[in-house]
């Protein structure tokens, strides 16, 4: 088979554009369904992916620095399935494993009280690379696929073709599907300010975003006398923490094997101090060290499958729903049980289930709701964090919002797969992704390591926690001065680590912008994403025509939820964009 079919129009021409695992998955997806249907010689595919090394994206690309680590363990990525093998006009692609499989034999099945291992993003990486490159070989060779090394640009549909630019070139698609994850978005107000104000003086220094980590650590204006304001308390801080330390030659020397305490080895290249802050000032909270005592905060099968239906019949039903009651409703039904199982491992008290019920639905509702088997937002951060190390190794009482949000955890994916999609009023949807946002620390918690070091820099001197919660911020000659109760520091680098939210009215990307000023999507929500059918494409008003255009991932937050696990990036949602791809051929 020759390359030149892809200019024939006696072809379905789909566009894919973004390579990382979304852009992957949906590959594998849509030449599996096709070998299914043997609709061999009917499609061909672009895929538009900059990167050199596609299949992992940014997020976990293969050349970061291997100071940015995974939140998610190697244990719970045994949930990441093999690709399996497919027939194409007479081409076999052989299967790829599972991450599992492929990991090497001695770190395949670590025994249930073993700490977890957290990899690299990197490493990750690595395994999505050697995937994609799997079959994107085969494919191209064979004339199937081709790998565009470039940014589409701008994206335009007119009768029944859409048109795509890119830097250099012009392309014509049947079909587009937008697999892109993070995206620009409009600077905050307070970030704006913070870039002028740096302006005023040339030791100042502001990064509006954490990632790539490289340019904070080489840069020159970062020195061993320079105190350095993380904007954001959560995973890129920690990430950002790292490469100000350990990225600039620096060494957590570990203390315990078991309970991952460090000491931390300064250099010159270290800054004085580190200051980091949030509006609420809420900490990471770290995950349960092995699967021994993970298994405490397990739902049974039953309760998963109960938890789903409802779920389900809230949301896909023609019954009226006001609030995200019912969700707090089926959580706590489970929590309750679960903290009531854990007996002197808990706190102590006295309540029954039902009481305990209206504990846990009272503080979902409300996050300053006070009670002695909830850790007070009050608490000093130092003694917080301690403490929740604490309960992630099983060495102190459990508190009831530590269980919850381990449930939640588990719980995770049942909701993000019952719940997507959903028939609820648009504000509904909102409430319920905010919940799920507010309840992240938690769920989406970092490996106890990461937080032994947060302790260590404090222990150091380095790090200064008693800013973290909405400091009063003034900009002065020599910076910025941050000030909170009796502390306050003056600060001359300021780094953004709080991630963009994927809002779709404020991404400056210019192919979201075309689509938005060429009425191509609409949001489901002010605060949310695109509005998408289940099977990924645009959700239109009944007096349009069907665009085929369809949208995977984080622009399509509210339509999905849970865009941001790797494992939702293999989950059902791109199945059932390749079965209605195939479906129309």
């Amino acid at each position: 088979m020759n390359f030149n079919i892809f200019e024939s129009k006696l072809m379905r021409r789909i566009a894919i554009i973004g390579g990382g695992p979304r852009g992957l998955s949906a590959l594998e997806q849509l030449f599996i369904e096709i070998s299914h249907q043997s609709k061999d010689n009917q499609v061909i595919v672009s895929l538009f992916e900059p990167s050199s090394n596609p299949g992992s994206g940014n997020v976990w690309n293969i050349e970061q620095l291997r100071t940015n680590w995974l939140n998610i363990s190697e244990r719970a990525l045994k949930n990441l399935k093999k690709r399996e093998s497919l027939v194409l006009d007479g081409l076999t692609i052989l299967e790829f494993p599972s991450y599992t499989k492929w990991l090497p034999k001695e770190e395949r099945d670590p025994g249930e009280a073993t700490p977890d291992r957290f990899p690299e993003r990197s490493k990750l990486g690595t395994y999505l690379n050697e995937r994609f490159s799997s079959i994107a070989v085969e494919l191209q060779m064979e004339g199937f696929l081709k790998v565009i090394k470039s940014n589409v640009t701008s994206i335009d549909f007119k009768d029944k073709i859409f048109s795509l630019e890119t830097e250099d070139d012009c392309y014509e698609f049947d079909e587009v599907l937008l697999t892109v994850g993070h995206q620009p978005t409009k600077l905050s107000k307070q970030v704006k300010n913070w870039r002028k104000h740096e302006k005023t003086n040339p030791e100042m220094q502001v990064f509006e975003k954490s990632y790539p980590v490289d340019h904070i650590i080489s840069s020159a204006k970062i020195t061993k006398d320079s105190t350095v304001a993380i904007r954001g308390f959560g995973l890129a801080m920690i990430d950002v923490m790292r490469a100000l330390t350990i990225g600039r030659g620096a060494e957590f020397a570990l203390l315990n094997n078991r309970t991952f305490e460090s000491k931390f080895i300064t250099n010159d290249q270290v800054p004085d101090k580190i200051i980091a802050f949030s509006l609420d000032g809420e900490p990471m909270v770290p995950k349960p060290l092995s699967a021994k005592i993970d298994a405490d905060y397990e739902p049974t099968d039953e309760e998963i499958v109960t938890f789903g239906e409802t779920i389900s019949n809230n949301t896909h039903s023609k019954k009226e729903v006001l609030d995200n009651s019912f969700l707090i409703e089926a959580i706590s039904e489970v929590s309750s049980r679960i903290y009531l199982d854990l007996e002197d491992k808990a706190l102590p008290h006295s309540l029954n289930k039902e009481e305990l019920k209206t504990v846990i639905q009272s503080w979902l509702k409300d996050s300053d709701f006070k009670n002695k088997l909830i850790t007070p937002s009050s608490e000093n951060t130092v003694l917080k964090i301690k403490k929740f190390i604490e309960m992630a190794l099983a060495k102190t009482e459990i508190s009831l919002d530590y269980c919850v949000g381990q449930v939640w955890r588990h719980c995770q994916p049942t909701l993000y797969e019952k719940f997507s999609h959903s028939n609820l009023k648009d504000d509904v949807i909102a409430s319920v992704i905010a919940l799920d946002e507010r309840m992240k620390r938690y769920s989406y918690g970092p490996p106890i390591e990461s937080m032994q070091q947060i302790l260590s820099l404090v222990d150091a001197g380095i790090l200064d926690l008693d800013l973290a919660t909405d400091p009063e911020i003034k900009e002065v000659k020599k910076g910025w001065r941050l000030k909170k109760g009796k502390s306050k520091y003056t600060a001359q680098i300021m780094i953004n680590s709080v991630l963009d939210a994927p809002k779709i009215m404020d991404v400056t990307s210019p192919i979201v912008c075309d689509l938005l000023s060429n009425n191509l999507i609409e949001p489901i929500h002010s605060e949310l994403g695109i509005n998408t059918h289940k099977n990924g494409y645009i959700e239109i008003s009944e007096e349009k025509e069907f665009i085929p255009l369809a949208v995977l991932g984080r622009l399509a937050k509210g339509s999905v939820i849970g865009v941001d696990a790797i494992l939702e990036c293999f989950g059902p949602r791109v199945n059932d964009w390749a079965k209605a791809v195939v479906k129309r051929i």
